[in-house]
């Protein structure tokens, strides 16, 4: 399974909804076995610079890559990327990750 977390940050407070809504066209994509898009709830006491998450799981990388070719990806990417200021995405395979302590 790949995870695939994308954060993006707005300058212009007025904008973040016209996002979030450009976002959630990727929940349409049938590739993804789970896709979300949320707010960021800025609880965290240090870093809050980030406005809006996107979520998702995908079962093999050849699903992933098929939800970054939907034409609802490019569509997603025209409504939001004018708009948004910062984009930063990660994707790991969950087969790869620890979920245990690491002794030096």
């Amino acid at each position: 399974m790949i995870r695939h977390i994308v954060m993006f940050s707005s300058p212009n407070e007025a904008d973040r909804e016209a996002i979030y809504r450009g976002l959630s066209v990727l929940t349409q994509i049938e590739h993804a076995a789970l896709l979300e898009v949320s707010y960021n709830e800025k609880i965290d006491q240090i870093a809050n610079d980030i406005d809006i998450i996107v979520y998702g799981e995908f079962a093999t990388i050849e699903d992933f890559r098929a939800y970054k070719a939907h034409p609802l990806y490019a569509e997603s990417i025209r409504q939001v990327r004018h708009l948004r200021d910062v984009r930063v995405a990660a994707d790991y395979t969950v087969s790869n990750a620890t979920r245990q302590l690491i002794k030096a």
